[in-house]
């Protein structure tokens, strides 16, 4: 029993019986009686007692049944109707980004595999000017910066304030951006000759393939303004005409409100959208004045009073996606599934239930996962509840280094989901055969998913740097 449950129940034996006495005590002096001894102790030390162990029964009745429920293995919340659903093909042919752990999908993987120590920042300081721990991405420089402000003006046409966590995302976020425009124009079809043919007497031309459309779905930092989304859509599409893949494609871009991740997963259980190119890409800075004064208000943030806060990163992610098509070496997604857990305090319980999830009976014939892909950080119990659910999945998971803890490495806030899935599509490549996610948000819940490459894909992939570095 920990101190606050016993500080509630000696509060409530206070409540119960200075009720009853106040109310007893009254109720003979209104009446003019004069109780005797046993008339005393009935009602101002039997009847509390009654009341008390009546309300003690009860709520031990409630949680006994309560750990039934979780314990049951065949019961819905343990097996939702959704793990019935077919998984997800994801036609992904490539990934970018820039962390604080690394400036590539490979370097990042690789950084996040080693143990992370928190750093203090240079020029950040809290109310009392003492360091702040921060992760910003070091090749970020002020020029990087200034040349973003200055290229948001220009296009507004006036001198307008950018605030620090904008101008920090949008740097990081363009050069994404920029390496996943080089990938698509690799992987676009050839436009070919056109043809000639005379049928009757008739010259009839036919036209070369049209490729199919681009769809560009960017998630600024959480702070953006809509106002900003039209400028934004301008810088990006001068890197388009500058690239020449204008002619001949149909660009269309969205811009997404920055929602917790929520929109993200929910949009990658769903990706199938037609005939078209997609080009996924997320951005967020916690590296500003006005981020860190809100972390520091909410209480969260890593400081020498709270060594298990939160430490304020910073970076951007993309994906591009394919057109679905039959023959493509495709990525197996199962999931994302939304996992409730607000009702259990046992961090195993809520293990349990999330490999229950991802793992029901008519999938245990589905490669183990060797990797874990999570966002967890330093606060209590975060990364314990990840390697849990890891060694639920897979029990020879060393969970020191096949669980890789992003939120340890700086919070990313609603560029997280997107980083994930970048790294779950880099740990493909290298060779690891099957890929767990598990992305928790204190708001929305959980959210687990597994990603599995296609054979082909995984006979033409290196050896995993876990198996080789076990092979020594």
């Amino acid at each position: 029993m920990t101190l606050g449950k016993t500080l509630k129940g000696i509060l409530l034996v206070i409540v119960v019986f200075a009720l009853f006495w106040a109310g007893t005590i009254l109720f003979w002096r209104l009446g003019n009686t004069d109780p005797g001894l046993g008339e005393s102790v009935g009602w101002l030390v039997l009847a509390p007692l009654v009341v008390l162990v009546s309300v003690w029964s009860l709520m031990r009745w409630r949680r006994n049944r309560r750990a039934a429920a979780n314990d049951q293995p065949n019961t819905s919340a343990q097996a939702p109707e959704m793990t019935d659903v077919e998984p997800a093909r994801l036609n992904l042919l490539a990934a970018a980004l820039r962390l604080p752990a690394g400036e590539t999908p490979g370097e990042a993987l690789q950084g996040l595999m080693k143990p992370q120590t928190p750093k203090l920042h240079d020029t950040l300081c809290d109310a009392r000017g003492l360091p702040l721990f921060a992760a910003p991405v070091p090749p970020l420089t002020a020029t990087a910066l200034d040349a973003v402000t200055l290229e948001l003006n220009r296009l507004a046409g006036m001198t307008m304030p950018v605030e620090e966590s904008i101008r920090r995302g949008l740097a990081l976020l363009l050069p994404v951006f920029d390496e996943l425009l080089m990938e698509l124009a690799a992987a676009l079809p050839d436009e070919g000759s056109t043809d000639e043919r005379v049928i009757a007497g008739l010259r009839h031309r036919s036209s070369p393939t049209r490729p199919a459309p681009v769809m560009v779905r960017v998630m600024l930092p959480a702070s953006a303004s809509p106002s900003l989304f039209p400028l934004c859509e301008k810088m990006m599409r001068g890197r388009v005409e500058d690239l020449g893949l204008t002619t001949g494609l149909s660009w269309h871009f969205q811009f997404d409100d920055a929602n917790g991740g929520t929109a993200f997963w929910s949009r990658l259980a769903r990706s199938d959208e037609g005939e078209q190119w997609q080009l996924w890409l997320a951005a967020a800075s916690l590296i500003s004045p006005e981020r860190l004064q809100s972390l520091q208000r909410q209480g969260i943030l890593m400081s020498s009073r709270t060594p298990e806060g939160v430490i304020p990163g910073e970076g951007a992610a993309g994906v591009l996606l394919g057109p679905t098509e039959k023959d493509a070496e495709a990525v197996s997604c199962r999931g994302p599934y939304e996992v409730t857990t607000r009702e259990m305090d046992n961090p195993q319980a809520r293990a349990r239930k999330m490999a229950k999830t991802l793992r029901p009976e008519q999938a245990t014939d589905q490669p183990l996962p060797d990797l874990l892909i999570s966002n967890a950080d330093y606060r209590s119990g975060s990364f314990e509840e990840a390697a849990l659910l890891a060694l639920s999945l897979n029990p020879d998971l060393d969970a020191s280094r096949q669980v890789l803890a992003l939120g340890r490495a700086g919070a990313l806030d609603n560029a997280t989901p997107m980083a994930m899935v970048a790294l779950a599509w880099q740990a493909l490549r290298d060779g690891h055969e099957t890929v767990a996610i598990l992305f928790v948000d204190e708001q929305q819940g959980r959210r687990v998913a597994e990603f599995t490459a296609s054979p082909l894909q995984q006979n033409q992939t290196q050896p995993s740097p876990t198996a080789a570095a076990e092979s020594e």
